[in-house]
């Protein structure tokens, strides 16, 4: 038993390395610990192996905040690991079969800890300020937990920290390929318990689940897309009919481009623009999957910041890179790149020179983002609006207001929170000549 935890220990430090010092997501820290530790996969279970380490990267900074409790100062990974197996891992039920190991390196470690803590709970009565009681609490940056509590107050900010942290699925249904009803009622038969969205009818909410949603057959099948509903929402606001050519400035993966020509039929025309020749490749490949009519899709391979088309789009969608500060519940790795403020302050400058290019078009646009954070929100299009580059019109989606202090662009522009409307943070707007 006390080797199975030292295992989990070692396997969850190195996801951990992987992910602090490469920016990746859980998923590729997972993968790249899985084929430098193969052993510990014959020793622990890959299921076991991936919910502790996922764990492990979602409670990191609580567990850095009992580090300095406790100790004065962060340590290794490894460090980190075992400070949180001790603390937080007798709680969860898939280490119940190694609790017994669990419950030796606890008592263990407690003794050899130059500061007394039996839980978080200890930690976050010693906090100095609301927002850092939050960051300890939920696992944020304490930057981030303030900046939310300036913009919702205690109550809202709280429940949207917690919402955060829940993994949300959703499906859309490909009704180029299929029917929502059958697909539905097939879902249920393999244990898959989903309620139909009351908003869009393709899209259907994930209740429960009994095995990994990426087996089902209706997704190679190209029936079903994992597709968040304001993530779906980002193609509603843009309101894309038969005959329309748009310009999608951000196209890879295509998911977007295939809810396009759902919604018309296979009878809008799109050009998809990314700066990745081997993401279009992909995307060209799922747009053929999913029963889109290739003919009707041109693939440039581009800058968007530098973007120059002799022809005139229709509309122009651009749900642009951004920090994916609102997909915390799909990739905790994301609340750890949130730490790097260099990394956070790349973005809005990317995304006022993306915007730059969808509004030179003189057509109307769309700009998203998956992010809470309204530098990347509601802050790029009040420059656009202070200097008269376009007009704003409230999207026709059902969705919240943007954040309050922005005044009229908060009106004008919409937000889906996962404390509201059970889906990923998205930012909305609808901007016109």
């Amino acid at each position: 038993m006390e080797r199975q935890v030292k295992v989990i220990v070692d396997f969850s430090a190195r996801v951990l390395y992987h992910v602090l010092t490469r920016h990746v997501s859980h998923d590729r820290a997972y993968q790249a610990a899985a084929r430098e530790y193969r052993k510990a996969l014959n020793i622990v279970p890959p299921r076991v192996l991936y919910k502790v380490s996922h764990d492990i990267v979602s409670d990191y900074h609580t567990v850095r905040h009992i580090e300095k409790y406790v100790y004065g100062a962060t340590g290794g990974s490894k460090r980190a690991a075992r400070l949180w197996l001790a603390l937080l891992g007798p709680e969860k039920e898939y280490l119940q079969p190694y609790i017994d190991g669990v419950e030796r390196l606890r008592r263990k470690l407690l003794k050899t800890l130059p500061r007394h803590v039996e839980s978080i709970e200890d930690v976050i009565e010693t906090a100095g300020s609301e927002a850092e009681k939050l960051a300890i609490k939920y696992s944020f940056p304490t930057w981030f937990t303030k900046l939310i509590l300036q913009l919702l107050g205690p109550y809202s900010a709280e429940r949207l920290l917690a919402s955060l942290n829940e993994e949300k699925w959703w499906i859309r249904v490909n009704t180029l390929k299929a029917d929502p009803d059958r697909v539905a009622a097939r879902l249920e038969e393999k244990g898959v318990i989903v309620r139909r969205d009351r908003d869009l009818p393709y899209m259907l909410e994930v209740v429960d689940f009994s095995e990994p949603l990426h087996h089902l057959e209706e997704m190679w099948r190209g029936e079903i897309v994992f597709q968040d509903k304001a993530s779906a929402m980002v193609v509603e606001a843009l309101e894309p009919e038969p005959g329309d050519v748009i310009l999608d400035l951000a196209a890879a993966p295509g998911v977007k481009d295939t809810l396009v020509m759902q919604l018309t039929e296979n009878r809008a025309r799109i050009i998809a623009v990314d700066v990745s020749w081997a993401r279009l490749q992909r995307t060209k490949r799922l747009l053929r999957m999913y029963g889109v009519d290739i003919s009707r899709i041109e693939v440039v391979q581009a800058d968007s910041t530098t973007l120059h088309l002799r022809l005139k789009p229709s509309k122009v969608m651009l749900d642009a890179p951004c920090t994916s500060s609102g997909a915390v519940g799909k990739d905790p790795a994301i609340k750890l790149h949130l730490d790097d403020l260099n990394w956070v302050a790349r973005f809005p400058p990317l995304q006022a020179a993306m915007l730059e290019t969808a509004l030179k078009y003189r057509a109307p646009a769309v700009y998203a983002v998956c992010s809470i954070l309204p530098m990347e929100g509601e802050e790029q299009v009040v420059k656009i609006i202070e200097r008269g580059a376009a007009s704003l019109r409230r999207p026709r989606i059902p969705a919240a207001h943007g954040y309050a202090v922005y005044g009229d662009v908060a009106r004008k522009t919409a937000r889906f929170l996962p404390s509201l409307h059970q889906t990923q943070g998205f930012f909305i707007s609808l901007l016109e000549p």
